[in-house]
């Protein structure tokens, strides 16, 4: 667990020669979106299912050297779903296209099936790469998730506690060229904001803000934590 942020922590100023990113404070409507029951209720369990059915999985850690979790299958979403989930981002987002980047570098796992037990992964913040991502939605799809295993959003959080900010910008593309480091610590994180996970629940939110999954559950394969992920460019 990241330690909660909150503006009455008594807090210190950053150190002054420190790497710095922008603070956007978490908003509903503003920076991410949240719509319930998106699917029917039949519908919904009938995604599930045919997640969980699927034969071919790639997979992640622990099993292989991926830094990402558990196991992942491609093309979760039929052709009309899918256009349903496109069609509510537009209308969310006031924009007219969508379009999935293409990369000859990166796998850009979109309409992508995520499947992570308990013992297989952990919060991990990071921002989606602003060359393949501008908007990134997850829809839930477990029956029973536990508490405090949706989407959670971070901010930097310095050795001597202050807090600092959580969006990657131009012209850098992650963390990694924002504060010119391989990798950050557990401990250099705050969270600043959670959403829960509910079966049927479609999020969106800005990729370029510092967020991850919450936490996993679950050791069966039906037990657990199941999501669709979607990676989606739009026009500046």
């Amino acid at each position: 667990m990241h330690p909660i942020y909150s503006d009455e922590l008594n807090l210190p100023d950053a150190p002054f020669d420190a790497p710095k990113l922008n603070y956007e404070k978490p908003e509903e409507n503003k920076n991410f979106w949240i719509i319930d029951n998106f699917f029917s209720e039949k519908q919904a369990t009938e995604i599930a299912n045919r997640c969980f059915m699927k034969s071919k999985w790639k997979l992640g850690k622990p099993y292989t050297s991926e830094l990402w979790p558990g196991m992942r299958s491609k093309n979760a979403l039929k052709k009309k779903e899918l256009l349903q989930v496109e069609n509510w981002i537009k209308e969310t987002l006031k924009v007219d296209k969508l379009w999935v980047a293409e990369s000859n570098s990166v796998v850009v796992d979109t309409n992508t099936a995520i499947l992570v037990g308990a013992d297989e992964g952990a919060a991990r913040p990071h921002v989606d790469n602003r060359q393949l991502c501008r908007y990134g939605a997850v829809l839930f799809l477990s029956k029973n998730p536990k508490p405090h295993s949706g989407t959670s959003f971070y901010r930097l959080k310095y050795a001597n506690e202050a807090a600092g900010g959580n969006l990657v910008q131009k012209p850098y593309n992650n963390l990694v060229d924002a504060l010119n480091t391989d990798s950050l610590p557990p401990s250099a994180w705050y969270e600043d904001e959670a959403i829960e996970n509910k079966f049927n629940r479609l999020i969106l939110f800005k990729g370029n803000m510092v967020h991850s999954a919450s936490s996993y559950f679950g050791k069966e394969k039906r037990e657990k934590r199941l999501a669709i992920t979607f990676f989606y460019m739009t026009e500046d």
